[in-house]
């Protein structure tokens, strides 16, 4: 660490003044007036306008940021809660009957066939597909 940030960290940890503690009071209460059945509904794109309307005039990126500190994101908007995509859609087919119960010890050949299909680049760019049967 540079010689400045050092001394520069060190003057902002024994000051603790925050300058933002008086507009956070007001994006707290900006964000309870917006609650809706206990969750918060304003995001920081309905919140700058109020602000600015109360006398306070700042920059998206630190009223996100302050938002985040405060713990006032909107949640209720969001369609996935675990921002997850699956493509999941249930069963789809048929399942094919389990005759063999994980006993792969065939004693005659061509009973129990083992197969896996593999993509391979080709030298023009195009793609091929390779079945490897196994007995």
């Amino acid at each position: 660490m540079k010689r400045p940030t050092y001394y520069d960290e060190r003057k902002r940890i024994i000051n603790k003044n925050d300058k933002y503690a008086d507009v956070k009071v007001v994006i707290k209460e900006i964000a309870e007036k917006g609650k809706w059945r206990g969750s918060y509904t304003y995001g920081y794109r309905r919140i700058i306008p109020l602000l600015e309307k109360a006398g306070y005039h700042m920059a998206e990126t630190t009223l996100r940021r302050l938002m985040n500190e405060l713990g006032v994101q909107p949640a209720m908007y969001n369609r996935r809660k675990n921002n997850h995509y699956s493509s999941y859609k249930g069963t789809v087919g048929k399942v094919a009957d389990n005759l063999l119960n994980q006993t792969f010890d065939a004693t005659s050949p061509f009973t129990v066939l083992h197969t896996d299909v593999s993509q391979v680049r080709l030298g023009d760019s195009t793609w091929a597909y390779m079945s490897v049967i196994l007995d």
